[in-house]
């Protein structure tokens, strides 16, 4: 598979030709259905970032990612549901805009007790966004997702794993175990699943939210991702 294959995966259209923005649909949001997984259901919504070409070789792929199989996709979409809760999945890289904005939209959810949200890492801006999102990961391994992101944001970015290191003891976190976890085949192995995880759901940029089995490519405004958590049941 080329690289751009990707960008058409699904039976999608690409949407990943440098900052782009594309305005929210007033007359809901309209659902195709994922050719290779047919139970679930795609759109495309709001603003997205993306380099031209959607390059996930920054993420070691040469080849770009292997779309994953139908009966693997909840597995790896929504690897932390929980019994009884709506399974929520954001696909975000740090240097995107439009994922700060849906992040901050869904901070006011994230302790809900009837959601359970996972997040994945797709670093697609380049070099640095990899590094955040080793990094990012790592502190997610220790159950520290949410303390280290807002602490990078509040700390700012420099592209060395030292200063991730300091970053997550910031947060509370083990700095000298993100540090190597950050090259560890776990946050490797969680960085490509969740590339293949994007490629099958047609995510050629950044934000991607799944709710359920509707994944949204773009920056989900608030009155859309609320009508959807009513949809399926969340109040």
């Amino acid at each position: 598979m080329k690289r751009r294959d990707v960008l058409v995966l699904g039976g999608f259209v690409a949407i990943a030709a440098g900052w782009q923005r594309f305005g929210v649909r007033p007359q809901g949001i309209k659902f195709s259905t994922i050719q290779s997984a047919p139970q679930w259901r795609y759109a495309s919504v709001g603003g997205v970032s993306g380099l031209s070409g959607a390059d996930f070789a920054t993420i070691g792929l040469e080849r770009g990612p292997e779309p994953l199989p139908a009966s693997a996709l909840d597995a790896v979409v929504h690897r932390d549901a929980e019994p009884g809760k709506v399974p929520v999945a954001v696909f975000s890289d740090f240097f995107c805009p439009y994922c700060r904005g849906l992040i901050g939209r869904l901070a006011a959810r994230t302790d809900a007790p009837d959601i359970a949200i996972t997040w994945h890492e797709l670093p697609l801006l380049g070099p640095s966004s990899v590094i955040a999102a080793k990094a990012t990961e790592a502190a997610a391994m220790q159950g520290g997702y949410r303390a280290f992101y807002a602490q990078l944001i509040s700390d700012g970015f420099r592209p060395v794993s030292a200063w991730m290191a300091t970053v997550a003891d910031r947060a509370g976190l083990d700095g000298d175990l993100l540090q190597r976890d950050m090259e560890g085949p776990d946050v490797a192995g969680r960085l490509e699943q969740s590339a293949r995880a994007a490629a099958t759901l047609g995510f050629s940029g950044t934000p991607g939210i799944a709710i359920g089995k509707n994944a949204i490519l773009g920056a989900l405004d608030k009155t859309a991702m609320e009508a959807l958590f009513r949809d399926v049941g969340v109040s």
